[in-house]
């Protein structure tokens, strides 16, 4: 899985990208803020604050930050996280039924 180039380098936490990501991202036309916003869950993956939720029914937890109007779900597993998947936010619920 690649890694976000930038993301760990000052942070305390990794940050990997999986393939699905890396797709959704390239389809995006312009995602410079989404990478931006990444790059910061790699300093602090829990911010406080109304852009990041845990999502309910998960084990291990896997959660959403906004980005304009697409969603990040991402996991973390000590000192990793691990961006799942990057979509439009009117995909949310369906992709979120697939990843149960």
């Amino acid at each position: 899985m690649p890694t976000c180039p930038g993301a760990g380098d000052l942070g305390k936490f990794g940050v990997q990208i999986t393939r699905a990501a890396v797709e959704d991202l390239d389809a995006i036309h312009d995602n410079g803020q989404i990478i931006s916003d990444v790059r910061k869950l790699g300093h602090n993956p829990l911010p406080g604050g109304n852009n990041i939720k845990k999502l309910k029914g998960f084990n291990p937890p896997l959660y959403r930050l906004r980005s304009g109007d697409y969603r990040v779900l991402y996991r973390v597993a000590g000192q990793l996280v691990t961006v799942m998947r990057v979509i439009n936010r009117k995909e949310l619920e369906r992709t979120i039924k697939k990843i149960r």
